[in-house]
């Protein structure tokens, strides 16, 4: 119920009345068609808003006389004359000869819906809004021309780029192949002062959860390769060095999904290296998500498969891995492949990422991709269960932030003591050979 400005007493009726139905060719907004100068209300002489019950009036005098009619109540001049003149300033003084006056102008008693009926019609209204949302193609009111064509240039970039079969990862090494190859740091003597400290960290950082590969071969056996269960260190980089051929893999196919963006490639290149340099690892756990199994806790690729195993033996120790913790809740999301790719957007181009020149530049892309990704939720979400969607993505992006943040700590410090990434990772990462 809306009060008009300062008439606390006169209410808008807060449903769509009959007024249309009943008046024919005439102007909703409270002119007759072809007029050019504005309407008055036929009760009290105030400015018209539309034609309410059969009559031109303001909200005031429509409210006025729904609620006087359904109240049924019997209503008598104070002044005893039924004569009271009925202006903008006196409608309030005399409510029997304001009915009257409505009455007179022609306001129809049987027009007024009843309250199930407002009600029934609200509903309707709302359901087809909601089968609107529902079923707008893409392309609908919402998603402009040019946010079509970015996202279509985006999921061109996806697609060649990133092979969700891993059929292209091949010549990677195993454990079995690299463990008895090199001294681990520790296996052979203790070590003492800082570098105790920096061991001691380093276990930390790679003993708390371990990676299980499985790898399938192409005659069906089933390799697998899961971490030993002591604490010992003899066994702490086994999988190193395959988890750098798979990142160095991840990490090809996001740089040259940037460079398929026009956009991107328009920046100049220092600017290219410091997006990249900034973006990679968010990028590569945006598109491992699509792989990831949440009902196995699992990330499919091809032939391989990799789950987190949990020394405690708890899976809720397990989920508070903030990795494991943030592919659970993207996963959940159940997002389209649009908006994995927009997600991978707005990360890449984040304008402040160390070393970024062209910072304003960079931030309206980042405008327009958000935008573009707020759109396409719009159009192809139904509505109200989707409407916090943009946001909770929004909250997912901040969160892999932070996640980066951590996991470029830690490979620095495994890094130090065991050297361990590939040239192209060294790059990335700002990694010195000093």
């Amino acid at each position: 119920m809306e009060a008009r400005p300062g008439e606390s007493g006169d209410h808008a009726d807060p449903a769509p009345s009959q007024e249309a139905a009943a008046a024919p060719g005439k102007a909703a907004g409270g002119a007759d068609a072809g007029a050019g100068c504005p309407q008055v209300c036929r009760v009290c002489g105030d400015r018209a808003t539309g034609y309410h019950f059969n009559v031109l009036t303001c909200e005031g005098c429509k409210g006025f006389f729904r609620r006087t009619v359904k109240r049924n109540t019997r209503l008598r001049c104070p002044f005893r004359k039924g004569t009271c003149e009925i202006t903008r300033k006196t409608r309030r003084q005399c409510q029997a000869c304001r009915l009257r006056k409505c009455l007179e102008s022609g306001m129809k008693k049987e027009m007024i819906m009843s309250d199930a009926a407002v009600e029934q019609r609200r509903a309707l209204i709302r359901r087809k809004k909601r089968e609107r949302m529902g079923a707008s193609p893409l392309g609908a009111k919402g998603l402009s021309e040019e946010q079509q064509t970015m996202i279509r240039e985006l999921m061109d970039a996806q697609m060649k780029t990133f092979d969700t079969t891993f059929s292209n990862f091949k010549d990677f090494r195993l454990p079995a192949a690299c463990s008895s190859g090199r001294e681990v740091p520790g296996a052979a003597h203790t070590p003492v002062g800082e570098e105790a400290a920096k061991w001691s960290q380093v276990r930390e950082d790679l003993c708390s959860l371990k990676v299980c590969l499985r790898l399938r071969g192409e005659d069906g056996s089933v390799q697998n390769y899961t971490p030993q269960a002591d604490r010992s260190g003899a066994e702490i980089f086994s999988l190193l060095p395959h988890m750098a051929d798979m990142s160095t893999y991840m990490f090809k196919g996001v740089i040259n999904f940037a460079k398929v963006i026009s956009h991107f490639r328009e920046l100049p290149i220092e600017d290219q290296i410091s997006l990249l340099k900034g973006a990679t690892f968010e990028v590569c756990q945006l598109r491992f998500n699509t792989v990831f199994n949440a009902e196995t806790g699992t990330w499919e690729c091809g032939r391989l498969s990799y789950c987190l195993e949990d020394p405690a033996g708890g899976f809720q120790q397990l989920l508070l891995e903030p990795v494991l913790k943030f592919h659970y809740r993207l996963k959940r999301l159940q997002l389209h492949k649009e908006e994995y790719v927009l997600m991978q957007a707005i990360s890449l181009f984040s304008p402040d990422r160390p070393g970024v020149v062209q910072r304003s530049v960079v931030d309206q892309l980042q405008e327009r991709f958000a935008i573009a990704l707020k759109a396409y939720i719009e159009c192809n979400r139904p509505q109200p269960a989707h409407r916090f969607l943009f946001l909770k993505i929004m909250a997912m992006l901040t969160e892999l932030r932070s996640i980066n943040a951590q996991h470029t700590q830690k490979l620095l410090r495994i890094q130090d003591i065991h050297p361990f990434a590939s040239p192209l990772m060294q790059e990335l990462f700002s990694i010195t050979d000093g």
